[in-house]
């Protein structure tokens, strides 16, 4: 992982956070693309999502 604090019992994978949140995989990268949301990339190159970002941005007023 490419952060210290990226435990992996506070991560998702991207398809926990689309089910999750209910939005599109496009929407999760539009996300990240504007900081809404962070991510670590895995040893095998794959995006896992900070749990405690998906759950700010589902508490968020208009969501």
């Amino acid at each position: 992982m490419t952060q210290p604090d990226a435990d992996p019992m506070n991560l998702l994978i991207p398809q926990e956070v689309v089910q999750a949140s209910r939005v599109d995989s496009e929407t999760l990268r539009l996300c990240t693309q504007e900081g809404r949301s962070r991510w670590v990339r895995t040893l095998g190159g794959h995006r896992r999502y900070f749990k405690a970002d998906v759950q700010r941005l589902l508490k968020e007023p208009g969501r």
